[in-house]
């Protein structure tokens, strides 16, 4: 499950850390490369988890589903802290900006 969550956070990290704005206002669409390396990636991981033969080689088990769910809500969290954060930076250069 470790193996898992850590390659999917990673994946899931690299589309925050593309530009210091947020994710939503430059577009989740805009690099195509990205989206198909990371399309690649989960596509891997999966079945090295899935494929038994494969699974084997890598000494990894199935996950069951409440072990998929904490996965996935672990692997998503990178973007809900980074653009808290990135909002946080706007708010403060905004703030520092300002003429008084």
């Amino acid at each position: 499950m470790a193996f898992v969550t850590l390659s999917l956070l990673e994946l899931v990290h690299s589309f925050n850390i593309r530009s210091e704005e947020s994710i939503f206002k430059i577009g989740l669409l805009k690099n195509m490369y990205l989206i198909g390396a990371v399309t690649v990636g989960v596509i891997l991981q999966i079945a090295v988890i899935l494929i038994p033969q494969v699974a084997t080689i890598f000494d990894v088990v199935q996950l069951d589903t409440t072990q998929w769910i904490y996965t996935i809500l672990i692997s998503i969290s990178p973007i809900i802290i980074v653009e808290a954060q990135k909002s946080l930076n706007s708010i403060k250069l905004k703030v520092i900006n300002y003429k008084w």
